[in-house]
């Protein structure tokens, strides 16, 4: 039925009236919901000012405490302050007496005794002293020493001006020519309660007959004494089983292996594994019964068991009428270290070389069974039965290539992103992550406050501590304590020299847990890849090798210290650099696409093929290369329309450093995005900086790939 107009406008109007009604209801009941959170917030801030004011009751409380603390303090101190004094007049009276006794004695010794200050002026001599010099008191005080015995400066080897330098006590003896007497002079400091001189005291004695007795005994033992007691090696003589006469060096050697009279059998203290059948004579040689000298190179073991290397010389002398062996020893010990860190170093370097190359191959591999997976994914949906499927091959995939990384960590292939770190931020987080998932093992750390900073990649330096808190909790069998610390440690060249390495500052961080220890033969394999003492089936044996490998390749080292049945320490020098830490951002997680037009190129034809699906894929046009002497073919070709280069970096003809070099004089401003099988970042670094590259490892999946390729595409060009 149709509404007349004045029906019509009063059902306009009511309608309206109703919708006025709801906005003033909709306004009332946002009114409410501010009142009730004003009067929420009032009452939270009643609440917050009460807790105020009984903290600063307490505060009040405590401050009036220590005031009344620090008043009963002041009445104690005023007590001790005239005790004190009473005490102090007793010992005036004291000093008094010792005084008049020192008097007495002073002037009953024969010697010279003097007292002067600190400018060689005399301050009083005993009676000794004015009778040496025929003078009385007051001709003497005041005077400088030295003019004493007609000299205008004090005497070259002044012991006053000696003792001035150092503090401590000083010797020597001096002709005094207008006399012909040779004196004993000896000074003596007298310091105040702040350490310094103010007094010296000098000792004068009369040696002038000791000197003409032992004038000729000096002279011909001077020779000797010099080139024995300052040689390098140590010397002895050996006779009828004991040592006649031994040197400063040989009596250290004696002390590290605790050589004491009774001696036991001196092949005691021969190194086991060195008792070969020629020490059964060494003890006849060294007492001088074998004719023909002899040279041999053992070890020794110290009373803390300890090993030093040593070579002895022996030569048949006569010593008093009767055959014995003049002997010098000299201490290898560190040679022999260096020559057995050499010889590892080698040894890992050619273990790294066959680590690398495996890795790299592997990689390969992995990239083509990622890649494909990679495709598949596009093709199957989630509620498919064969996605589930998908996701244990990437997760197979996965796990190899965490394997190849601690092969090729342990090869030294190279860094991710480096940035200037600190080390407790990397050591504590990774500490809290693996303490979540042991909480049987208990966890102590001692970080140094000021650490320097350090050059790392954050997630292979995690990698490395991961690998040796696993070590650490296998060795205690799950139970036990790891002790972490980290400090500044300046090295000089004898630390480092063994591991080419430069001295200078560097961060030192130990761990040390208190699990089972290893032995000598364990510790030296234990940074070799695939070593493990676990059953089969129970490690791989690459942890500790990757660590050894990423840590040499930051510029670092790494040492051990372990003892069966001791547990084990590890420490980790990194050297330190100026420059302040950085903050991490976290990478993009999402597929990007886009239409340019990409160069792929590639030594292995399965990469090629799965690379191009997985570009094509995302929407990008791509050129194939098989190698690099057809890019560069091909590059010459499409120049115009290529956007970016997908080089491998190994490949047999032409590797990819000298492709790029090539393709960068033909177009300096072309993005290039490497990609290997093998870490070669540090073979790239000077190549990333000249702009318009970067690095993606094998084997990537397509998230990943198309990341990268985004991230140059879309980056500004530099020439």
């Amino acid at each position: 039925m149709k509404l007349s107009p004045m029906q019509s406008a009063s059902h306009s109007t009511i309608e309206r009236l109703k919708q006025m009604l709801k906005d003033e209801q909709r306004a009332r009941k946002q009114a409410e919901n501010q009142i009730r959170t004003i009067a929420a917030d009032h009452k939270r801030m009643e609440i917050e000012l009460i807790r105020y004011q009984d903290h600063f009751e307490a505060l009040v409380a405590s401050r009036t405490a220590e005031l009344m603390a620090i008043n009963e303090k002041l009445i104690e101190e005023n007590r001790e302050r005239r005790l004190a004094e009473r005490e102090r007049r007793s010992f005036e009276d004291q000093f008094r007496e010792a005084s008049l006794l020192l008097e007495t004695v002073l002037n009953a010794i024969p010697d010279i005794i003097g007292v002067q200050d600190a400018h060689h002026r005399i301050i009083r001599f005993n009676k000794a002293g004015y009778k040496f010099f025929n003078k009385k008191e007051n001709e003497v005080v005041g005077k400088h020493c030295y003019e004493l015995i007609g000299e205008v400066r004090p005497c070259e080897l002044c012991v006053t001006n000696r003792l001035l330098d150092t503090s401590q006590p000083n010797q020597m003896t001096k002709y005094i020519e207008e006399k012909g007497i040779w004196m004993d002079i000896r000074a003596y400091p007298i310091l105040d309660m702040d350490g310094r001189v103010v007094r010296i005291v000098e000792h004068w004695r009369d040696i002038t007959n000791l000197k003409k007795s032992e004038a000729s005994l000096r002279e011909s033992e001077e020779k000797y004494r010099l080139l024995v007691e300052n040689a390098n090696a140590a010397i002895f003589i050996f006779q009828d089983g004991v040592f006649k006469l031994s040197n400063r060096k040989a009596l250290q050697i004696g002390r590290r292996i605790n050589l004491k009279e009774p001696y036991n059998p001196l092949i005691s203290y021969i190194h086991e594994d060195d008792r070969r059948d020629e020490f059964k004579k060494l003890e006849d040689r060294l007492n001088g019964h074998e004719k023909k000298p002899l040279t041999l190179v053992f070890r020794l073991k110290d009373k803390h068991e300890k090993t030093i290397w040593v070579e002895l010389n022996t030569v048949n002398i006569t010593w008093r009428g009767k055959a014995a062996t003049l002997n010098l020893v000299h201490d290898i010990t560190q040679s022999k270290n260096l020559e057995s860190r050499f010889q590892e170093a080698q040894r890992m370097e050619s273990l790294g070389t066959l680590a690398g190359g495996i890795a790299h191959d592997f990689n390969n591999l992995l990239m083509g069974i990622q890649g494909n997976v990679s495709l598949m994914y596009l093709n199957v949906e989630p509620e498919n039965e064969l996605y589930e499927k998908l996701r244990s091959i990437e997760s197979c995939v996965e796990s190899g290539s965490q394997l190849t990384k601690q092969l090729l960590g342990f090869a030294r292939g190279g860094k991710y992103v480096v940035k200037p770190m600190n080390m407790n931020q990397i050591v504590q987080s990774s500490a809290e992550m693996f303490g979540r998932t042991r909480r049987a093992i208990k966890i102590h750390g001692n970080y140094e406050r000021e650490l320097w900073t350090v050059m790392v990649d954050r997630s292979q330096i995690e990698q490395v501590m991961v690998n040796f808190y696993l070590n650490a909790w296998q060795a205690m069998q799950g139970n036990g304590d790891l002790y972490l610390k980290t400090e500044n440690a300046i090295l000089k060249q004898m630390h480092v020299k063994a591991h080419g390495l430069p001295a200078g500052r560097y961060v030192r961080l130990s761990v040390r847990d208190t699990g089972i220890g290893m032995d000598t033969a364990t510790r030296r394999r234990i940074f070799e890849p695939f070593f493990t003492t676990h059953e089969p089936g129970r490690g791989t044996g690459l942890g500790l090798a990757s660590a050894f490998g990423i840590i040499k390749n930051h510029n670092g080292f790494i040492t051990v210290q372990s003892k069966l049945g001791e547990g084990s320490t590890f420490e980790v020098y990194l050297p330190a650099t100026d420059k302040k830490p950085e903050a991490e951002t976290l990478p993009a997680q999402s597929v990007e696409t886009g239409t340019e037009t990409i160069l792929l190129v590639d030594d292995e034809d399965y990469i090629i093929e799965v690379g191009q699906l997985m570009l094509n894929g995302l929407g990008y046009s791509i050129i194939p290369a098989n190698g690099g002497v057809l890019a560069i073919d091909k590059f010459i070709e499409n120049q115009d329309k290529i956007d970016l280069i997908i080089l491998d970096m190994v490949m047999p003809d032409l590797d990819g450093e000298a492709v790029f070099h090539k393709l960068r004089k033909l177009s300096p401003g072309v993005k290039v995005l490497f990609a290997s099988g093998n870490y070669v970042v540090e073979q790239t670094r000077a190549l990333l900086k000249t702009g318009n590259s970067d690095f993606l490892q094998k084997p990537y999946n397509l998230r990943q790939l198309s990341t990268k390729v985004r991230t140059i595409l879309d980056g500004p060009q530099t020439i």
